[in-house]
């Protein structure tokens, strides 16, 4: 790993390349990684919330929708490049309310739904999901080597539960 770490935090969109090395931690939000091999380059968005209910161009990783353009954008992605880049999307855990069967009416899972959508209507090729469960997780993306890591951070019981 390379010794500049770009912490991505809720909301944001950064690049990383030169050896730099992007990391965030994501519960219920979901972490977008776009790993360009062939530039050296690589994106990461960390998503609150799956869909803007306003239309904007503005840089953003707040929403799922808005971020996936975002991406596209800062790393001046175009329509032919899309084959070149490998994407991995992890996170939209279950962190509220551990005893629901339905993941997909809870934040998490409609961030997940919304990713999954975003990335297949511009054809993106995802090499890598890791999302749901009741846990957390850590991505790391460094743009030296191109190499990623997924790391899981258990959830801990509030009081009331077992």
């Amino acid at each position: 790993m390379s010794e500049k770490v770009l912490n991505v935090h809720i909301g944001e969109v950064k690049i990383a390349k030169n050896g730099e090395t992007l990391k965030a931690i994501l519960g219920s939000c979901v972490g977008i990684g776009f790993i360009w091999k062939k530039k050296g380059i690589c994106g990461l968005a960390h998503c609150l919330l799956p869909e803007n209910p306003e239309k904007s161009f503005a840089i953003s990783g707040r929403y799922v929708d808005q971020a996936v353009a975002s991406l596209f954008a800062l790393m001046k992605i175009a329509d032919e490049d899309v084959n070149d880049i490998e994407v991995i999307f992890v996170g939209g855990g279950n962190m509220t309310n551990p005893d629901s069967a339905d993941n997909s009416k809870l934040i998490g899972g409609q961030n997940l739904q919304v990713a999954e959508r975003e990335l297949n209507k511009k054809g993106m090729k995802i090499v890598f999901t890791e999302h749901g469960g009741c846990q957390g997780r850590k991505v790391i993306i460094d743009s030296s080597t191109c190499n990623y890591r997924v790391d899981v951070i258990p959830r801990l019981a509030s009081k009331g539960e077992k």
